[in-house]
């Protein structure tokens, strides 16, 4: 009975069958990867806004070499 419940959830369906679970699987994961997204999305824009302001400053700056082009 239960493979035959499982093969009909599976197949017509197109969801995983759970044996022990009644009601709808929660979506956690999904708003821990949105969540770790998000941070490292804003890491980045600090550091993009952070070197923006260190070469704007004079701070950091490119070597020039003579020899060199580009």
């Amino acid at each position: 009975w239960v493979n035959n419940i499982k093969y009909f959830v599976e197949k017509y369906f197109h969801i995983n069958y759970s044996l022990y679970c009644t009601q709808i699987q929660d979506h956690d994961y999904i708003c821990e990867i949105s969540d770790a997204l998000g941070r490292i999305n804003s890491t980045l824009l600090d550091l993009s806004i952070d070197i923006w302001l260190y070469i704007s400053n004079n701070l950091l700056k490119l070597k020039h070499i003579k020899n060199e082009i580009g």
